[in-house]
């Protein structure tokens, strides 16, 4: 188990989640970003959402979670294929089955509740950006970073190709992120209306799950993939 004595303050939230896998339960239920904000350190993302330290430092010190996030140690090749068929997937399965249910929710509470109309506009935007991203990901990016790994060094154009495209996917994952966040704010935090019925509240908590998802993909992405790609581009 970890002590307080080896948690690292100013280390950044994506290397302590990378090394510490149970650390993101904590950071998701605190509201800390680890994902697109990984950069910064724990003591800033402290002081940032006015969280007492050593409170947290309690938190991770006794953090338990089975949740597998991808190892640093893990290969190029492994942590694509982690992100394809973990959140890739799990993506195009979720989606379109749960813009029925926003839709439906938005047509029928409506009136009583106007911000479900935003929320379902900017879902379908969500939906729309991240169906092209992953397509993006999978067919022109992440065959490229597999390359890195015991193939021929890249061409200059190449290394510059790559180098512009991990910027582009992390400027939309970004762009992902605000979406989810004003979906979250729209929604008071997924609190559940007094007259929700039960689509309504599958809406809610399949939109929650969307939300950690998401933050646990970009992290993979943004905090581990692209470092090692990096790392690897610099080695040639």
């Amino acid at each position: 188990m970890t002590t307080t004595t080896t948690i690292d303050l100013d280390a950044s939230l994506g290397r302590l989640v990378g090394d510490h896998p149970e650390f993101a339960a904590v950071f998701e239920s605190l509201g800390i970003d680890y994902c697109c904000g990984g950069d910064a350190s724990l003591r800033r993302a402290c002081e940032e959402n006015d969280l007492e330290v050593e409170a947290v430092l309690e938190r991770l010190t006794t953090a338990d979670s089975t949740d597998e996030l991808a190892p640093a140690e893990a290969s190029i090749t492994e942590l694509v294929d982690d992100v394809v068929e973990t959140h890739h997937e799990y993506l195009r399965a979720e989606l379109p089955s749960l813009e029925r249910v926003v839709r439906k929710v938005a047509r029928v509470h409506g009136d009583a509740h106007p911000e479900l109309e935003v929320i379902e506009a900017t879902f379908l935007d969500l939906q729309e950006e991240v169906t092209h991203h992953i397509a993006d990901e999978e067919e022109t990016v992440f065959p490229e970073l597999r390359k890195l790994e015991g193939g021929a060094p890249p061409t200059a154009a190449e290394e510059a190709r790559i180098r512009e495209a991990i910027d582009h996917l992390e400027e939309e994952h970004d762009a992902a992120a605000a979406h989810l966040e004003e979906i979250r704010t729209l929604s008071d935090g997924y609190a559940v209306p007094s007259d929700a019925c039960t689509s309504y509240r599958n809406a809610l908590d399949r939109l929650q799950l969307l939300e950690a998802d998401m933050h646990r993909h970009v992290h993979k992405e943004n905090n581990v993939l692209f470092p090692k790609a990096e790392r690897a581009l610099e080695s040639y």
